[in-house]
């Protein structure tokens, strides 16, 4: 590998919900079951990719899709995939409202053990007063609140995989004498993805990877430099993890077809409805404001899409993580095996020829040659 080369992680965020995550009567016809989780991640882990990222989603839109109306549960869905595979990372996601940090401390212990140390936890701190809401677990904090509570969620969960017993005292959480046995013997890796100036500091100074994405290539760059520069603000380093929609095609013509097509589809009533939803949260602007801005031209596919051919898209993907600097590069795609075949076998081995390298590339390039 040449100096000039950058190595990234690889992976792919799981189609937990119904429909993936393209809300149009004309997207593939994606089921959130775990038979089709399963098949999704076994093709990662045989394609190369690094790791595999499921959301939580407690309450969906409706619309014509009933889109996100049936999802599965992270955690659970992640401890059957971790003892499905053997080598990929396994990442669930868990809102800091919901779930208390001594019970999930002990879970992630449990995984860590169903995985060999594969685990990993996407924190959210926030998400809408409708999604827990139902459940009587909202709590209407200020945004700075919410990173509070965060803050002192990993403190304990951190605090219980390494210390024989703890009291702890706080804003949120009362633990008396606490005793969570096994520890896991690899902490999990933990990102999150808060991408204001609170947001990010919450997960530079507390957790190993920030999540980011942006409604369009040049906000998902500047979204990237920014937490770096503040990391270097606070004496310290973080890996960053971008978010990015793929549609392949065989030409550029070709994948732009079907952007269209999901596009003359789009399901505009589950779109607002979420917008509605956020825009509820009359403390948190940034997601508010971006959820408007889709429902009010709402498309399928968002415009930070990248979308073209195999060659298309590995030279915008590779100039991407290298304007925003990032260590890893997660995908969303249309057909969660078609395409992430693609993705795989494809895409990533051009991205090298760019200079930026993962694991899948190596790895795809074996799969091709014996196919």
């Amino acid at each position: 590998m040449s100096e000039s080369e950058k190595t990234i992680e690889l992976g792919v965020f799981i189609p937990v919900g119904n429909g993936g995550w393209i809300p149009s009567v004309n997207s593939p016809d994606i089921r959130s079951t775990y038979g089709y989780n399963r098949e999704v991640t076994l093709l990662a882990e045989e394609l190369g990719l690094d790791f595999a990222l499921s959301m939580a989603k407690w309450r969906g839109y409706g619309g014509s899709t009933r889109h996100w109306d049936f999802t599965l549960e992270s955690m659970t869905t992640m401890a059957g995939l971790a003892e499905a595979t053997s080598r990929i990372g396994i990442w669930a996601t868990v809102h800091t409202m919901v779930f208390h940090p001594a019970v999930v401390a002990k879970m992630a212990a449990t995984m860590d053990q169903i995985s060999g140390g594969r685990f990993g936890l996407n924190l959210v701190a926030g998400s809408n007063p409708y999604d827990q809401g139902q459940m009587g677990l909202w709590r209407d904090l200020s945004h700075d609140g919410r990173y509070a509570l965060a803050r002192e969620w990993i403190t304990v969960a951190r605090r219980l995989w390494t210390e024989e017993r703890v009291d702890h005292s706080g804003e949120f959480f009362q633990l008396t004498d606490c005793v969570s046995n096994p520890k896991p013997v690899r902490t999990p890796q933990v990102i999150c993805a808060g991408t204001s100036d609170t947001g990010f500091r919450f997960t530079i100074e507390n957790c190993d990877g920030c999540f980011i994405s942006g409604n369009n290539p040049q906000s998902l760059v500047r979204t990237g430099q920014r937490a770096k520069r503040i990391a270097a603000e606070l004496g310290r380093t973080t890996k960053t993890y971008g978010l990015f929609t793929v549609v392949p095609g065989e030409t550029d013509e070709a994948a732009r077809a079907r952007v269209d097509h999901f596009n003359a589809g789009v399901d505009v009533e589950a779109l607002r409805r979420q917008a509605g939803e956020y825009a509820t949260d009359v403390r948190e602007n940034t997601m508010r404001q971006r959820m408007v801005q889709r429902a009010e031209r709402p498309t399928a596919v968002g415009d930070g899409a990248v979308v073209g051919s195999p060659e298309t898209i590995a030279r915008q993907l590779a100039g991407l993580v290298r304007d925003a600097d990032l260590d890893g590069v997660t995908v969303i795609v249309p057909d969660f095996i078609d395409d992430l075949r693609t993705v795989g076998e494809r895409v990533a081995p051009l991205m090298a020829g760019y200079g930026v390298r993962s694991r899948a590339a190596g790895t795809a390039a074996g799969v091709g040659g014996a196919a």
